[in-house]
């Protein structure tokens, strides 16, 4: 099925708009872009790319709070048939009245606009207010900015808002006690559109903030009509949960459907082989919403109907209905759907690869597919972080361990670098930076069983080097199995990580707590560069845990086996002989083999034989993650009440997202930054483990378009904006 008023939709890049009205999409003029009225539905199209061999598309439906069940049907039906003229590869998103996804909300800047009424009233505008010459607008969010019409009184007013309020051709703006800079601009700039579009210019704007005059303040309550900054109240309305059977754990279902649907459950780890051409998966998620995914081969009417499927299972789960809901065909799943699986397809790709490939590993990547698939393999099993190298890891470090009282165990890891699973050890390496500079990363590596109060000693260590040290210092959390290519590497490769603690003096232990009975151990060796990034790491002493692409180092009381995987690599099996070295091994007689010649004894010691090690390939689940997570950028806000919020940006976000008075969380795939900005109010100023502003590392200034140093300090000043705005005030 095919409309004619989608005929040309998606021929190039940007942004088209269709209302429903009896039944029909009826494209929108572009003015009215951003402005929503809530008794409709919509259609929001959004291409993206250079040409019709890259062009991509993501179609929403708006459903406003007032929408009939009729308009949200058609709209939901219409994106069927528009996605179905453009292909099928679209990705549909359901959005409901402030409730709207980042994506969405990034299209519309500096603010998406409600408005009351609906094309059943001719588009006209419904007044709050009618018959009054004022009217009071509320602005909510920072990053992502919404307006609203509410009551021209004083008990719409709340702290935590700002206001604007117009009265014939006067615009007041209410600024929210401790609001950042980056809504103060937004806020501004929401004001002068309205002077250009609603009063032609006409109009003259006056800024109410914590910097205003009485008489200023008393103008404003003055126009409203009553109240004072005294009355105003905290808003008492929550942020909108909702219960899940649990708030962090993700779900996979396949749709058994009918009248009612049913529930098929699949077990973790999620993978793409899970998913059949011929049916329908629900990915149920805390963060990102619910995902349906249709197989190609699913009947063209239930293809066309998935919503109703989508409603079914919302009623089901009893979720509200302003969950966010995308629909992701099979062969056209967006980054964020894949992140949730841990393997999925995509390393074969040149392309995919080829996005993944620091500077560092340039010298690696050729672009065809053989070659592709060879530094796909060799970014999955190189260390975290690849492209923090602030130097080549030959500056001096201090090493501590972390107990009541810190101990300095430097001697000790420069003679033998062995980190233990129980522990964690905070590191202070210094160096000298591009201007010839002292600076400092402070490391705080966790293992895996340290127990929250050594964790939080460690971390609080931390803080106090950062706050010591002062000028160039760069706080670096690292769990263990995440450890940069940088922290490794000032442990010159040649980093062991062990089961043991301080409560047995450190004597051999395996996983199994059976050491002292069998004397067996078990050790994965990885990494691509001798002396660089190579690790050994002891791991469970099972036939299950062995990688055909790894190399093992298996003691026995009376063997050391090296066993190498079918598909290791050349530098691995030769750190695995220097490790044996390193963990002390060389009393023992050692035994070399390739997977396919194990001996009985070997084994026997790992519990029985296998017929043939599953290739697990470990390397490529680490890759595809990295491929498949979107990069995001949070913003971290902490109210005047303390309540923190968290914010995610559109993900084109730039450098001038980042706002001087506030604080980010950068997920680049495979860290993650915090930044703070130089004027963060005193409410936030004891966060900690942030970057802080001037100081960004080289990896997170790449993670941006473009990055400008001196940005900040060439940025116009609040107050001069407040000025610009006040001087173009005109009532001529």
């Amino acid at each position: 099925m095919e409309h004619p008023v989608f005929e040309t939709a998606g021929a190039q890049a940007g942004i088209e708009i269709w209302t429903i009205e009896q039944f029909e999409p009826v494209p929108i003029n572009d003015k009215m872009y951003g402005k929503f009225y809530n008794g409709d539905s919509y259609i929001v199209l959004k291409t993206t790319g250079d040409n019709t061999s890259t062009l991509s598309y993501d179609v929403h439906f708006w459903l406003g709070s007032k929408t009939t069940h009729d308009k949200k049907g058609s709209a939901a039906i219409h994106t069927v048939i528009l996605d179905d003229q453009l292909g099928g590869g679209a990705v549909h998103h359901r959005e409901v009245q402030g409730h709207e996804s980042s994506k969405f909300l990034g299209y519309f800047q500096p603010a998406i606009r409600y408005i009351e009424g609906g094309n059943e009233s001719g588009f006209t505008e419904v007044e709050t207010n009618a018959g009054a010459e004022k009217r009071l607008l509320k602005l909510s969010g920072c990053e992502n900015m919404r307006i609203e019409e509410v009551l021209a009184e004083a008990s719409s007013l709340t702290k935590e808002h700002c206001f604007i309020l117009e009265v014939d051709h006067d615009i007041f703006v209410l600024m929210p006690e401790g609001a950042r800079a980056t809504q103060r601009r937004k806020i501004i700039s929401v004001a002068n559109t309205l002077r250009d579009d609603y009063h032609n210019g006409r109009a003259t704007i006056e800024i109410i903030d914590e910097f205003s005059s009485d008489d200023d303040i008393n103008q404003f309550f003055e126009a409203l009509g009553s109240g004072s900054l005294e009355d105003i109240q905290s808003d008492k309305e929550s942020i909108a949960l909702y219960s899940r059977e649990s708030m962090t754990s993700v779900y996979l279902y396949k749709i058994v459907y009918g009248e009612e649907i049913e529930l098929d459950p699949l077990n973790k780890p999620f993978k793409q082989s899970q998913l059949s051409s011929e049916e329908i998966y629900i990915l149920d998620t805390p963060c990102s919403g619910v995902y349906i995914w249709i197989g190609k081969e699913v009947d063209a009417d239930i293809k066309k109907n998935y919503n109703d499927i989508v409603q079914k299972y919302l009623d089901l789960k009893e979720y509200p209905a302003w969950v966010h809901v995308t629909r992701v065909s099979e062969g056209f799943e967006s980054a964020t759907f894949k992140q949730y699986f841990n393997n999925w397809d995509t390393v074969t790709s040149s392309g995919a690869v080829r996005a993944i490939v620091t500077e560092f590993d340039a010298g690696y990547f050729s672009g065809d597919a053989e070659e592709s698939a060879n530094i796909a393999k060799y970014i999955g099993k190189s260390a975290s972080a690849r492209g923090y190298m602030p130097d080549d890891g030959s500056g001096q470090l201090t090493v501590f361990r972390i107990t009541e009282e810190p101990e300095d165990v430097t001697e000790r890891m420069e003679a033998l670098p062995i980190l233990y699973q129980s522990e964690v050890y905070v590191i202070k390496y210094q160096y000298s930076n591009a201007d010839g500079n002292d600076a400092y990363i402070v490391y705080s590596w966790i293992g895996a069983d340290a127990s929250s109060d050594t964790k939080k000693t460690g971390l609080e260590l931390a803080s106090q080097l950062e706050e010591e040290l002062e000028g160039d210092v760069d706080v670096v959390k690292v769990p263990q199995g995440k450890e940069p290519k940088h922290f490794l590497k000032i442990f010159k490769g040649n980093l062991g990580i062990l089961y043991g603690s301080e409560d047995n003096d450190y004597k051999p232990e395996n996983y199994n707590k059976s050491y002292d009975d069998n004397g067996v151990r078990l050790f994965r060796v990885e990494g691509t560069d001798i002396g660089v990034d190579m690790r050994i790491t002891q791991v469970p002493e099972t036939v299950d845990t062995l990688e055909d692409d790894d190399v093992y180092v298996l003691e026995t009381p009376d063997f050391i086996f090296v066993w190498n995987g079918k598909e290791s690599n050349t530098k691995e099996k030769e750190a695995a002989l220097e490790f044996v070295k390193l963990v002390g091994f060389e009393d023992r007689e050692i035994s070399v083999i390739q997977q396919g010649e194990e001996t009985d004894e070997f084994w026997e010691a790992l519990g029985g034989a296998q017929e043939d090690v599953a290739p697990q390939s470990g390397w490529q689940m680490t890759v595809n993650r990295r491929v498949t997570t979107p990069f995001t950028l949070t913003a971290v806000n902490v109210t005047i009440g303390g309540k923190v919020q968290f914010e995610e940006l559109p993900p084109d976000y730039v450098q001038k997202d980042l706002s001087d008075d506030g604080v980010y969380i950068l997920d680049g795939g495979e860290e993650l930054y915090l930044w703070k900005g130089k004027n963060i109010p005193e409410r936030i100023k004891n966060a900690k483990d942030l970057i802080i502003e001037g100081r960004e590392p080289a990896n997170f200034k790449k993670l941006f378009p473009e990055w400008d140093d001196n940005m900040w300090e060439n940025q116009t000043s609040y107050e001069d904006l407040k000025n610009e705005t006040k001087a173009s005030n005109t009532k001529d």
